[in-house]
């Protein structure tokens, strides 16, 4: 029975580990942008800007549109007994008959009431206002133009932040790698040190200082196991998910750079960068905020049409379309001549509020030239860095064998042998951690041109 049950076991365990591994999640870098543009917080925010400047172009138009009202009105009027002085005529003048005398009396009127009902249109169009209306239609047109360079910017920023997360956590999984690596050389040389130990060969502290070495080459990695985990948390909370759902990447993803010039880079940048579009759509706001803030300095003119029917009997506010109405078609103008100095007061701010956008765009022009300039520096010097490394990787590794060797034929000690272990681990992490800072500082400085999603592949 037991036999049964450990064949029952040993048979199932495997099936149910493969099924759970197969029911893991696998994103490429392609699914984990995709989710983050459909879940992100800050993209989503930026949609819905997006939109509220779409509305308010729309909105825009109401200034010059014709306004069209409609109003009903019903009611009764009642006036309660009152009592007032009146000229009442008591005679004709003896002297001239046709002149009448009046002679003021205390006259009584009793209460009464009555219906009254109304219904009517009134059409309003706006004829001139100061040049209102149209510079703010261009200005929310601007302003819409803008909020779509904003989106494209997130964007562009979520891309760079998720792809970053992504390579990320790939370096880490590499370097759990290399601290796995490790512990496997630390513990091939704890069986080889217990066994030289044996046959006499090596003494007793060999053995001690070789477990020791394992337990901080372990220690190493359980602390990497732990980053990584926390990695996959981070790209989960960029990608606008919960940071606790299980999932794994693709690894064989592979980034190739393209080889450019800072001349073409800086080029690109001038051409595609949305934050600089916005910046410069920025500044035509300003600059049409300054017509529209002159725009109260102008009289203003507009036509009015209204169209009424009343009558105390509501059936002939709806029919007898021929009688009991009235229209009124005029043109009004107005003019403010001075009202505090509120209009010159904006007008003067918003001439300032345009310069200081023209500075805001030099500025932002100078600064994406030197960010465009030190992140192409920087990628060219990590690329070096890499091929360095790669060298220092080839020595260590020979290092290594070297000393392995001579510790085995007993002309080396334990001593030389760890040190050679830990430069080859720093030289594998060292070359790891230097291609990933090469990959996502790339990431960054097609961002800051604007063709992160170019460089992704995507």
């Amino acid at each position: 029975m037991n036999r049964i049950l450990t064949l029952v076991i040993i048979i199932l365990v495997p099936l149910i580990l493969l099924a759970q591994s197969a029911s893991v999640e696998i994103l490429s870098l392609n699914d984990c942008v995709n989710i983050a543009l459909e879940n992100n917080f800050d993209i989503n925010t930026s949609r819905n800007l997006a939109e509220i400047t779409r509305l308010a172009a729309k909105g825009s138009y109401s200034n010059i549109l014709p306004r069209l009202d409609a109003n009903f009105s019903g009611g009764q009027l009642q006036f309660g007994e009152s009592t007032y002085l009146g000229d009442v005529p008591i005679g004709v003048d003896p002297t001239d008959s046709t002149k009448v005398i009046y002679e003021q009396r205390l006259q009584t009127q009793s209460g009464r009431k009555r219906d009254s009902y109304s219904a009517g249109f009134s059409l309003n169009q706006n004829i001139f206002d100061g040049g209102f209306w149209w510079n703010n239609i261009k200005q929310k047109n601007v302003l819409k133009e803008a909020g779509k360079y904003d989106l494209i910017l997130t964007e562009n920023q979520i891309m760079k932040l998720v792809s970053q997360y992504y390579y990320d956590l790939l370096k880490n999984m590499k370097l759990l790698n290399v601290y796995d690596l490790a512990v496997q050389r630390s513990q091939d040389q704890v069986n080889r040190t217990q066994s030289m130990f044996e046959i006499g060969s090596v003494a007793q502290v060999d053995v001690y200082r070789a477990r020791v070495n394992l337990g901080q080459d372990q220690i190493r990695f359980l602390n990497q196991k732990n980053t990584v985990r926390q990695s996959k948390q981070l790209l989960n909370l960029a990608l606008g998910r919960d940071p606790l759902i299980v999932f794994e990447i693709d690894t064989s993803v592979v980034f190739e750079p393209r080889d450019v010039t800072l001349e073409q880079l800086l080029d690109l940048a001038v051409e595609n960068q949305p934050a600089l579009k916005s910046y410069e759509l920025s500044v035509r706001a300003r600059e049409l905020n300054v017509a529209i803030a002159r725009s109260p300095f102008w009289p203003t003119l507009g036509l009015r049409l209204t169209y009424n029917r009343d009558n105390e009997d509501i059936a002939k506010v709806y029919k007898d379309f021929d009688k009991n109405w009235s229209t009124t078609v005029g043109m009004g103008i107005s003019w403010n001549l001075f009202n505090g100095f509120s209009d010159q007061v904006n007008y003067q701010t918003s001439k300032i509020e345009f310069k200081n956008a023209q500075l805001s765009l030099a500025d932002y022009k100078r600064s994406l030239r030197s960010d465009v300039k030190n992140l192409f520096d920087s990628y060219n010097a990590i690329i070096e860095i890499v091929e360095i490394n790669e060298k220092n990787l080839e020595a260590a590794s020979e290092e290594y064998r070297l000393a392995n060797e001579r510790y085995r034929l007993g002309s080396g000690t334990s001593l030389e042998l760890r040190e050679a272990q830990v430069n080859l681990t720093e030289a594998e992490q060292v070359l790891v951690a230097a291609e990933y800072t090469a990959i996502n500082t790339y990431i960054e400085l097609s961002e800051a041109v604007g063709k992160v999603k170019e460089a992704l592949n995507l």
